[in-house]
């Protein structure tokens, strides 16, 4: 994940191509050779841009003073020749070490957005240098290191905006979004930087693939975010993105801070795990509290007997977020739909999508229709099973099913029909033998080596794991796998540093994060966190194995619809036999996952996909739904509508579903993404299966020809490399059909 930058305010007339003093009061001119009126010149500039709280970026930063101020601006200047600029020298940044206090990520944040902000006003400063005077490095190479400045201020407060366990660092981190939307907002909207870049890209000048393709994403960028606008709709622009960003924010840390819980009677417990009951002993008066946290919750939906309070437990969890965060989703949806439509789109799917594969929300939904064509057979067949259970159960919440009984049913049916005990192979996974396990695997795979370091984190069970190849470090990654209050209560992957070669040929190493809510060590870890581990990792892989030269095309940054292609593909390995083989074994007595339960579980891992897709389609026609209406709409009322439409389990009244879906913030008009991607893994996958998951000839392609270019190629054209053909949807179709 990472964050959605817009773009950043700019220090507007710092360093000019005529001197070091634009209009205003700056100090003199005169003094500008100087190291200390360097300084002073950078305190101004940053002051007169609004980024008081970045001053101190002004005697951190290396900054590099022009020649002559009295004559720079009739310098020679060669097509590869820097101009004489006061130019940032950008340095190796350790987020962590640097932002891990209130002060700390405060000033990581606004440092590097000054440096950005430096390095913009230098691409400006060439407003009126001839065309042979623009050169890559000196335009859109130095637009790239802006943008690195902009995820060096920015990606680590986001990770710690909801994973510190202290509010006030939270707080200060939180702050930074807003910051930097401003940063990239006025960067978009600034006329004078997108002369000068679009007059270096009139050149035509012959390019790199990667290179070409920041040029086009950059010029259509700029469009999409406003430059074409008069100057009131661009006021207008920057209002409605900040509020956004505000918004999204408040929204995402409700749901963080949201923890309801139930209270029953150990005898309530029948049916749960003999751990889980362990876990949760009753109190002095005999009752026993389960939250809506993911380790208490998932369990309990699950496997308990008493379907009344698994009801009532997930209504507590999907009202996570509350009415306030159902307030805050309608003015989002409003400003959103404003936003398109000031820059010309119908509506905000159609905006969001038309940078991503699908291109637009037509083509989205008519995928949506395909897969559901796929899935209708196997889904009534399922229902059939479903209903015919349910109606069977002693203690039932009502007279329908519902979406609480849906994990509990294909567990019992799976027990009846394939003699399959998950609770059993919950068994033979630890988390830390699962890790130990999944670092061995892809070392293997990728020819690299993991070393666990220690190192300062964000809480005491955070470990911190370097990446080498040979003596070549290349990177390294965090892991916080563990539930706490306050913390990020899903699963994912952040980025806290992109990578590049900085200037004199440092490299700037990529760092990632895992923050999910696993059970700690010595708890059994049921298989389907086993497969959302392996799925995290596989983003991990993807940002730390990246070699592009742009850090704005790293890691995960691809189309939006592309980007869990790598991780859903890489879930199959928590399939495998061979695999398992390598970590799984009893937490008493240490054998391996017996045949009989080996297979069990493999023939019954289809059965219930059907229904579990329908749900994932309904969840992203209602994503959909969102961000094609109009606003004024009732968002409960059309989720109760789509939900009829689109889900097999009945709705259960009293409930707001879309206050706790996290991904409206990040994915809004993009869930259907996950469908996307998952068609093109089961297509990756045809080759995989074919030569052996673990090819080495076979993952060195796919780490050379994907992984390692990030966002740098054509998606499609990446993935056709790696098959040695059109992609296609036929090999998802075929697992949807059970062939």
């Amino acid at each position: 994940m990472r964050p959605t930058h817009r773009a950043p305010a700019l220090t507007r007339g710092l360093f000019f191509l005529s001197g070091c003093a634009p209009t205003g009061a700056p100090p003199p001119r005169a003094a500008c050779a100087s190291a200390a009126a360097v300084k002073a010149l950078c305190r101004w500039g940053l002051a007169a841009a609004g980024l008081v709280g970045a001053l101190s970026a002004c005697d951190v930063a290396k900054l590099k003073p022009a020649a002559d101020p009295t004559t720079a601006a009739t310098a020679t200047v060669g097509p590869e020749v820097e101009p004489p600029l006061l130019e940032p020298a950008l340095t190796l940044v350790d987020p962590v070490a640097r932002g891990m206090t209130v002060e700390g990520v405060t000033a990581l944040c606004d440092d590097n957005l000054a440096i950005a902000a430096q390095i913009i006003a230098n691409i400006k400063a060439l407003a009126s240098a001839k065309a042979e005077h623009l050169s890559w490095r000196a335009t859109m190479g130095r637009l790239d290191d802006a943008f690195l400045s902009v995820f060096n201020a920015s990606e680590f407060p986001y990770l710690i905006g909801v994973g510190h366990p202290q509010e006030a660092v939270r707080n200060a981190a939180r702050a930074c979004e807003t910051k930097t939307d401003k940063l990239m907002t006025s960067i978009w909207l600034d006329a004078e930087l997108a002369e000068v870049l679009k007059r270096y890209a009139a050149k035509g000048e012959k390019l790199s693939a990667e290179r070409q393709r920041f040029v086009t994403h950059t010029l259509r960028d700029f469009r999409r975010n406003g430059i074409e606008l008069p100057a009131a709709k661009q006021e207008r622009l920057r209002e409605i993105n900040k509020e956004i960003t505000q918004l999204g924010q408040r929204f995402i840390a409700e749901i963080s801070a949201s923890k309801g819980s139930i209270r029953i009677k150990k005898e309530q417990l029948g049916g749960l795990p003999e751990a889980y009951v362990k876990a949760h002993p009753p109190d002095r008066k005999g009752w026993v509290r389960i939250t809506t946290d993911y380790p208490d919750y998932y369990p309990f939906v699950k496997y308990a007997l008493d379907r009344k309070s698994a009801k009532t437990l997930y209504a507590k969890f999907v009202n996570r977020g509350g009415d306030v965060n159902v307030g805050r989703l309608d003015r989002l949806l409003a400003l959103r739909h404003e936003k398109a439509r000031l820059l010309g789109y119908d509506n905000w799917a159609d905006y969001a999508i038309e940078p991503r594969m699908a291109k637009n929300a037509r083509e989205a939904q008519a995928f949506l229709e395909r897969v559901s064509a796929a899935i209708k057979p196997a889904v009534e067949a399922e229902l059939k099973e479903f209903r015919a259970e349910y109606a069977r159960l002693p203690i039932r919440a009502g007279r329908q099913m519902l979406p609480s009984d849906r994990y509990f049913l294909t567990e019992r049916l799976k027990q009846k029909r394939f003699k399959f005990d998950s609770k059993e192979l919950a068994n033979y996974f630890e988390i830390r033998a699962v890790t130990k396990g999944l670092l061995d695997i892809t070392a293997k795979m990728y020819g690299i080596q993991y070393k666990t370091v220690t190192e300062p984190t964000w809480h005491p069970e955070v470990t911190v794991h370097e990446v080498w190849s040979g003596d070549t470090k290349l990177g390294k990654f965090f892991l916080d796998l563990h539930s706490r209050d306050h913390k990020y209560k899903h699963a994912a992957m952040f980025t806290v540093r992109s990578p590049k070669v900085l200037a004199g040929g440092q490299k700037q190493t990529p760092i990632a994060a895992l923050m999910c809510n696993f059970p700690r060590p010595g708890e059994p870890m049921p298989h389907d966190q086993v497969v959302t581990y392996f799925h995290e990792f596989g983003h991990v892989l993807h940002h730390l194995l990246t070699t592009t030269e742009l850090a704005s095309f790293a890691g995960t940054n691809t189309a939006r619809d592309f980007v869990e292609t790598p991780s859903q593909m890489f879930e199959e390995w928590a399939w495998s036999r061979q695999v398992l083989d390598l970590f799984a074994t009893h937490r008493d007595t240490k054998a391996q996952i017996p045949d009989a339960l080996f297979d069990a579980m493999t023939k019954s891992r289809r059965f219930g996909m059907a229904l579990a897709t329908e749900r994932q389609l309904f969840l992203a026609r209602l994503d959909l739904s969102y961000h094609m209406q109009k606003p004024g709409f009732d968002t409960t009322k059309l989720l109760q509508k789509i939900h009829a439409d689109n889900f097999s389990f009945a709705y259960v009244p009293g409930t707001h579903f879309q206050s706790s879906f996290g991904h409206l913030i990040g994915y809004d008009a993009g869930y259907y993404g996950y469908q996307w991607a998952l068609a093109l893994a089961h297509d990756v996958l045809s080759r995989f299966k074919r030569e052996g998951l673990s090819n080495p000839k076979t993952a060195a392609d796919w780490r050379n020809q994907v992984l390692s270019k990030g966002g740098s190629a054509n998606e499609r054209g990446m993935i056709k490399v790696f098959l040695g053909r059109e992609p296609t949807e036929q090999a998802y179709g075929d697992f949807l059909r059970g062939k």
